[in-house]
């Protein structure tokens, strides 16, 4: 049977809302369409699941996803059941009635769709009741389980070898977000499909920020990182259960909404808390690797890595919980040479012989991804095999570090390093910010640093200033960081900086990155009030609220202000079973506020719809400026010179931007006399050109 490319986009956009595919999906459906059973390896975010979602339903005949998670099954059954598709699940964990009404369905061809187990798949008398059932399509994810070399091999993931001679006319599908040249080659081998039938896209998620950050005075840094992403879901990895429980019970204590997940709880509880935060009733996890293969929750904002991983495998699959609906999303691992030296211990204590050797190899690897200099981006793809090789990606720690203008820190630098010679070269970098900003810890008057001359001149900058200043010291060469307890020392560079022979210029400032929320342009109100909605609809249907509408959708929503059912359906995400099912409820919020507010329809057709662009500079400086923030205070806070500030506030007005007059007028020089002559030269001549202003005030 031959399927038009017509046929496919129709389904496309009155199925799944979408008018367009993202990389790769096209080319994939294709080839499985044409009987090729295929290998695709594609980054967590980039739509693997529509790859057959979309095929099954033009199918004629049963498709077989097997699954290694029950969680994911359910995610994935009630996100095509909200869709109008008939899907179902089939695992150990149903009830016997359950499972009888799903057996049943099978036999009547009464599904698209059939989530299962391996271990389920794998049972002759499971398979029995296919004998004469037409199944078109075996989709496998999380294919990596398969090799050996994999970093989650499972052995029964191994025996779905035999189901291309159980199934002879089926399309074999293998999908996974994380495979190295080797596993790939495995899973081929495994699953018969040929090595030139593979689609491996890039690794590369641009929307997410890579960051790497010492594990020193870990908690109150995590904080305040916290504190800047307030109301945004986020996970956060630790390596054993009592750190977990440890962890969460520190941040509930200090007013938090978190909840633990590890293999140590309950079954029961482990569910109760993930489906707590699925549903947005509560917003962060912290977990042990147990956590998040079965997750596909879109709207996951950051990943905090509290210990180091043991391997860019399990790092990339676990940062990529973020960001899924593509929107900006942070990662932030804290590293530690204590954390290796225990990673180091337990492989050589604990992997099977066979596997020591594979396990450091990964680990090296990780502690490379850790320690360079350079753009993240390039050891992390490296290792899956891709050449990145863009200049700056402007989305890790040390491209940031790299890009843009840099502020001359030379006096707050000149500080530090005085503080670090006056305390005797031999304490970390938190005791002598505590140094710098007065404090009167302990461990600062038993040493009689409270007595020093540089006691408290530091108060002009909050810690993680300090922090990065201290990590721009050390990376540029002006000061020496000593194992294994982390003191610092001057150096010859240290002097140039004391004796006012050279400049210190910090860069963009890192810690502005990782504090930004990451929050997409829209109407803030009308976005608040479209999720407030979602929830309510969520609850009454008993569905996690991603699965109403994703984030991105209702930011679209909150861009294009759509006014009609048939400017709704132009909104991304919306297909005709949601639009009938949700499209009233949506569109009458939304009418209701535009009216209130004057605010027209502005809602592009999906083939004209330029997407709403991620928050730029000149929009952050502008927001910063609107809240209050200082002209001098942004620039220390951006790591940019004023006329760049002005400059970017200029680009903020006019793209539609207000800013008040009052804190500018302020940081004029102007005379009062020559502002008022500049304020009646204005009045006279208007403000679309500035060439008449110009001549007049000569």
């Amino acid at each position: 049977m031959r399927f038009s490319s017509e046929m496919i986009v129709q389904t496309l956009s009155g199925v799944f809302g979408y008018d367009s595919f993202l990389p790769a999906q096209e080319e994939v459906i294709s080839s499985l369409l044409a009987g090729k059973s295929t290998l695709a390896v594609m980054p967590t975010g980039s739509g693997k699941s529509l790859c057959y979602q979309l095929p099954a339903l033009l199918l004629p005949g049963l498709t077989i996803v097997v699954s290694p998670m029950i969680s994911l099954m359910k995610d994935q059954v009630m996100q095509m059941q909200a869709l109008g598709v008939k899907a179902e699940m089939h695992h150990s964990g149903m009830s016997f009635e359950d499972l009888i009404a799903v057996r049943s369905k099978i036999r009547a061809r009464a599904l698209k769709l059939l989530y299962v187990a391996p271990e389920t798949l794998t049972k002759d008398e499971f398979l029995g009741q296919f004998t004469d059932i037409e199944v078109d399509l075996i989709a496998i994810d999380e294919a990596h389980c398969i090799s050996t070399w994999g970093h989650d091999f499972r052995p029964e993931y191994r025996q779905l070898g035999r189901l291309k001679q159980i199934f002879p006319q089926a399309v074999c599908f293998a999908l996974t977000a994380t495979a190295t040249h080797r596993v790939r080659k495995d899973i081929c081998a495994q699953l018969a499909i040929p090595l030139e039938n593979q689609f491996i896209e890039s690794f590369n998620r641009k929307n997410l920020l890579l960051t790497v950050e010492p594990k020193r005075n870990t908690y109150p840094r995590l904080l305040n990182f916290l504190a800047a992403h307030a109301h945004e879901s986020g996970l956060i990895y630790c390596f054993t259960r009592k750190h977990v429980d440890d962890l969460a019970d520190r941040l509930q204590t200090d007013g938090y909404s978190a909840l633990p997940y590890h293999a140590g709880l309950s079954d029961i509880q482990r569910n109760q808390n993930q489906e707590a935060f699925i549903r947005d009733e509560v917003k962060i996890i912290v977990a042990t690797i147990a956590f998040g293969m079965g997750i596909n929750k879109s709207n996951i904002r950051f990943v905090v890595h509290y210990d180091l991983p043991r391997s860019l495998e399990t790092y990339y699959q676990e940062i990529g919980r973020s960001g899924r609906d593509g929107l900006p999303s942070v990662c932030l691992l804290f590293s530690s040479y204590s954390d290796l030296i225990t990673l180091q211990n337990i492989i050589q204590r604990k992997e099977h012989p066979e596997r020591i050797e594979v396990a450091l190899e990964q680990l090296n690897a990780m502690m490379n991804y850790v320690r360079t200099n350079g753009c993240r981006r390039i050891p992390l793809l490296n290792w899956f095999g891709e050449k990145y090789s863009t200049p700056g990606c402007g989305m890790c720690d040390n491209c940031i570090g790299e890009e843009g203008e840099s502020a001359d820190a030379s006096i707050q630098a000149q500080k530090f390093l005085s503080a670090v010679y006056r305390s005797g070269q031999i304490f970390a970098v938190n005791h002598i910010i505590d140094i710098l900003r007065g404090s009167r810890a302990g461990k600062v008057k038993d040493n009689n640093h409270d007595q020093l001359s540089v006691y408290g001149i530091g108060r002009e900058w909050n810690k993680e200033q300090w922090f990065c200043l201290c990590q721009q010291l050390t990376k540029q060469g002006f000061l020496e960081e000593q194992m294994p307890y982390f003191s610092l020392r001057l150096n010859e560079k240290s002097w140039q900086i004391l004796h006012k022979e050279t400049q210190f210029l910090m860069p963009k400032s890192l810690a502005s990155a990782l504090m930004d929320k990451t929050r997409a342009n829209c109407d803030q109100t009308l976005w608040e009030r479209l999720q407030a909605l979602r929830y309510r609809i969520s609850q009454e249907r008993n569905l996690p609220p991603y699965i109403v509408f994703s984030d991105a959708t209702l930011r679209e929503m909150a861009s294009f202000f759509p006014q009609s059912l048939e400017s709704l359906k132009q909104i991304s995400g919306v297909g005709e079973y949601k639009l009938k099912e949700y499209g009233r409820d949506f569109l009458e919020a939304i009418q209701a506020y535009a009216s209130i507010n004057g605010i027209i329809d502005s809602t592009p057709t999906k083939h004209t719809r330029e997407k709403p662009a991620a928050q730029n500079q000149s929009t952050r400086i502008g927001e910063l400026f609107k809240s209050g923030k200082s002209l001098q205070e942004i620039m220390i806070h951006s790591g940019i010179k004023l006329d760049t500030v002005l400059q970017h506030l200029c680009k903020y007005v006019q793209g539609g931007g207000s800013l008040p007059w009052e804190p500018l007028k302020q940081a004029s020089t102007l005379s009062e006399e020559d502002f008022a002559r500049v304020c009646a030269a204005f009045s006279e001549l208007g403000s679309d050109t500035i060439s008449p202003i110009y001549q007049k005030l000569n």
